[in-house]
């Protein structure tokens, strides 16, 4: 589903990510992890394609997303017309209420997104993905604005799109997240690779 042969990025002198070798498989989660600054964001936005390499080549099957916590609709659509864009946009003509009701937005899915709170409009994320159905998918800290019931959604939606198919990267400060079903994991401090255990 995707492979990064020694992959770097620089910006000017500044390495933000030292080369790096990386391959997914359909339906693998790989979990990255690391401090603020560490080049997580880096790798993901590689991974999806968003950025061309410095160094080495990128190569992927099948359409990559890039998402952060809360994107996905603008200040004036409603979690429901978010959705059923991604879907259309995707090639899918899709029914946006089942995916809403798996992330608790069934009761606000006609308000408009700028009256929705910060873990609302995290979970518009969670079914924007949902209803696109990528063939990868990378997630920069998916539970950002989430409560305890917003992270279980977080965790299902995650985990669902693995088990059909998606190759899912997620980039998070949480160390336990998932990673008792997460397939690989990548630890990276000041864009470099560290070695495990962790």
């Amino acid at each position: 589903m995707l492979a990064l042969e020694e992959v770097s990025r620089s910006y000017g002198p500044t390495v933000a990510l030292a080369p790096l070798t990386l391959r997914l498989s359909s339906g693998t989660l790989c979990l990255v992890h690391g401090p603020n600054g560490s080049g997580k964001t880096t790798l993901l936005r590689l991974a999806a394609g968003m950025l061309a390499p410095t160094t080495g080549r990128r190569h992927a099957v099948g359409r990559a997303v890039y998402v952060r916590s809360g994107d996905g609709t603008r200040a004036v659509q409603s979690p429901r017309q978010a959705v059923s864009f991604a879907a259309t946009a995707s090639g899918r003509d899709c029914d946006a209420g089942p995916y809403l009701a798996e992330v608790g937005l069934a009761d606000v899915a006609d308000l408009p997104a700028a009256k929705l709170s910060a873990g609302q409009r995290a979970r518009v994320t969670l079914a924007v993905v949902l209803a696109s159905r990528p063939a990868m998918v990378c997630m920069d800290e998916p539970t950002v604005h989430l409560d305890a019931e917003g992270r279980a959604a977080a965790i299902r939606v995650i985990r669902q799109l693995a088990s059909t198919g998606t190759a899912v990267l997620v980039a998070t400060h949480e160390d336990g997240l998932l990673s008792e079903v997460a397939d690989a994991r990548v630890c990276l401090r000041d864009g470099v690779v560290e070695a495990g255990p962790w």
